[in-house]
């Protein structure tokens, strides 16, 4: 087929777009603050716990203006409704996709048992046990390890969690060093029950002896055909995709290492930024608006990835999470209806926890020969630690998007900082389990509302299959078997290099 056929159809609204696109590239971030003394109010949006400012952003109102009507051409109210409403907005495989209804103050009725049946298990296997071994990876293990991370300050005394996801031995082995296997439940998180490093981890820690198994899964037969009996065994369901999970039973190691109740206080503060992204139009809607930066910045004015920085050490896992989230929901190449994107879906997400960033790669993003534009986020409450840390903290979060915009000029070349590069500030207003479930809750309708812009489905993951596909039929080869017919000769020959001896 030709490279130009099957191509999504032309929008009419990118042409406003382009036209906005080219005005602003040829204005300074800093001549915008001295047209409009009022940018930095006028661009400043708010949500349940959280706070975004968007004037150091290389966009004003004309521009935000020919964005939404780009929503309005691709149906972003309709596309909302239509997964609140439980409509099927993952075409491919038939679903809905419910993770919302997780969270719900009314949720479905076996969405309400299970999380009563979690509670009353994390009640009575506490009593019995000092560590949980939690095994997934993906969406089975990304969610749960950060919530125990964000929340350290709140988790239960004398409760160790430790999680293995990589199917390299070391991991898992590590995953139980130290352990008592007679004061240890593991938790195997899968939602079909067959992921590969998965089994092969639970594998190796079952033989190892913990005294309880349990799991999370949408097939429970397989799970109790492997061994876990069936009071310890939690659902969840098709219509919840693996990277949106952390709101069901994959989070079960939550429910036992917070207090009781934490866990539903996380679902309450997501409901409350689901309440906000539903209702609130898109011109004052912050997940949409901040997806609608995130194209601006991709393809109006060319910038292909973005350092995402939790000024928080607590959310230093927040950027490894948003990979996941952001690049395998709308790393897509093809519309809904399956014709070629004229336009990515999808830029790069990276980052890392501030201040340590500023030692490494910040080098690239002040004095770089690209602009990468930079999401900072901060914790505007509490902090643990010492007192006087929470300033310096803050001054550092503020410097580095000052620093980035202004710049600095040198007569030695080496020492010049070409500024006039874009960045977000946010703030959540405590680590509170409410606001970490409402800035989780914010990053899932952002992506959604990236998708809806670009006319993808977010909510498949085809791309991650065919390797899996391969590694399967190239195993046993290096377990002693016959190189497979037809391999590649680079394949053939690291077959042999890497063979089992």
């Amino acid at each position: 087929m030709d490279a130009n056929q099957n191509q999504t159809r032309p929008n009419p609204a990118w042409a406003a777009i382009a036209t906005e696109a080219e005005r602003l590239k040829r204005t300074k971030l800093l001549d915008l603050f001295a047209a409009d003394p009022t940018r930095a109010e006028a661009l400043t949006f708010a949500a349940p716990h959280l706070i975004a400012d968007f004037s150091k952003q290389r966009i004003d109102a004309p521009a935000l203006a020919a964005v939404a009507k780009l929503a309005e051409a691709m149906d972003f109210e309709g596309w909302r409704e239509k997964m609140f409403s439980g409509g099927i907005v993952n075409a491919t495989e038939g679903r809905s996709a419910m993770h919302w209804a997780l969270r719900a103050s009314d949720p479905p009725p076996e969405v309400r048992a299970a999380q009563a049946k979690m509670a009353a298990f994390a009640q009575r296997i506490r009593r019995d046990v000092d560590s949980v071994v939690h095994l997934g990876i993906g969406g089975s293990d990304l969610g749960p390890r950060l919530i125990i991370d964000a929340l350290g300050a709140h988790r239960v005394r004398g409760i160790k969690v430790r999680f293995a996801a990589n199917v390299d031995g070391a991991d898992v082995r590590d995953a139980i060093d130290g352990l008592n296997p007679s004061r240890t439940l593991l938790i195997v998180a899968s939602k079909t029950f067959t992921t590969q490093e998965t089994l092969a981890n639970a594998e190796f820690v079952r033989a190892w002896g913990p005294a309880h198994l349990a799991a999370a899964t949408a097939a429970p037969e397989k799970a109790v055909a492997w061994g876990v009996p069936r009071d310890n065994v939690f659902p969840f369901w098709d219509w919840v995709g693996g990277r949106y999970s952390l709101w069901s039973s994959v989070s079960l190691a939550c429910f036992i290492a917070l207090p009781t109740g934490a866990f539903h206080r996380q679902l309450v503060g997501a409901e409350e930024m689901d309440a906000h992204f539903r209702s609130a139009p898109f011109m004052r809607n912050l997940p949409a608006l901040s997806a609608a930066i995130q194209m601006w910045n991709r393809e109006a004015l060319g910038h292909e990835s973005y350092a995402l920085i939790p000024y928080s050490e607590r959310l230093r896992l927040l950027p490894a999470y948003m990979q996941q989230l952001e690049m395998e929901s709308n790393g897509k190449g093809v519309s809904r209806d399956g014709e070629r994107l004229a336009r990515s879906a999808c830029g790069v997400t990276w980052g890392a926890a501030g201040t340590n960033a500023q030692h490494s790669f910040f080098q690239l993003l002040h004095q770089g020969v690209r602009e990468i534009p930079v999401e900072l986020l901060v914790n505007a409450g509490a902090h643990e630690g010492p007192p006087a840390h929470r300033a310096k903290v803050f001054a550092n979060a503020l410097a580095q998007a000052r620093a980035l915009m202004v710049g600095k000029t040198s007569g030695e070349p080496h020492r010049a900082f070409p500024g006039d590069r874009a960045s977000t500030l946010m703030a959540i207003d405590a680590l509170s389990p409410e606001a970490l479930g409402a800035l989780l809750a914010f990053y899932e309708h952002r992506t959604f509302t990236q998708a809806v812009l670009a006319g993808i489905n977010p909510f498949d993951q085809f791309g991650v299959e065919l390797g899996k596909e391969m590694a399967n039929a190239l195993l046993p080869a290096l377990e002693g078997g016959q190189t497979p017919a037809g391999v590649d000769a680079s394949t053939a020959t690291w077959l042999r290099r890497l063979r089992a001896q």
